[in-house]
């Protein structure tokens, strides 16, 4: 298993890097059938969780900071994504209408939709969404 951990400050200009670090990650997987859904699906889910963690995760204070840590395993990647804000619960959050095309809320059904299991856990210091995606 490799690991490899990006913390940066809550603030949507930061975005890119932690999807920049998501497509580097998946281009080095060792597994040519596995690189085009991490590449597309991964990055996708990352883009949104992240998103949700800024907006939602890190305002409460302005030194608040997001947490992704990625962890390689030879058949699957274990992304958890970490802020300090004040949770959700998942089951709670309803799919969107996509009969009215609402401007928001598909990033949560998005990463349900891509990824093969994930699970948010609210802790005293910290919550985290954690997704896993295995490779084909």
């Amino acid at each position: 298993m490799e690991e490899v951990v990006l913390c940066f400050p809550a603030k949507l200009k930061y975005l890119q890097l932690a999807t920049s670090l998501c497509r580097e990650l998946c281009a080095n997987v060792h597994q040519p059938s596995a690189i085009l859904d991490l590449g597309e699906d991964v990055e996708l889910c990352i883009s949104e969780a992240c998103t949700n963690a800024i907006k939602h995760g890190g305002r409460e204070t302005a030194t608040a900071e997001i947490a992704i840590r990625f962890r390689l395993y030879p058949d699957k990647v274990v992304i958890r994504i970490a802020d300090h804000g004040q949770g959700f619960d998942l089951e709670s959050i309803p799919v969107p209408d996509l009969n009215t095309h609402p401007e928001r809320g598909y990033g949560l059904y998005i990463i349900q939709s891509k990824m093969d299991r994930v699970r948010y856990v609210r802790e005293e210091t910290e919550n985290y969404l954690e997704m896993i995606k295995f490779f084909k």
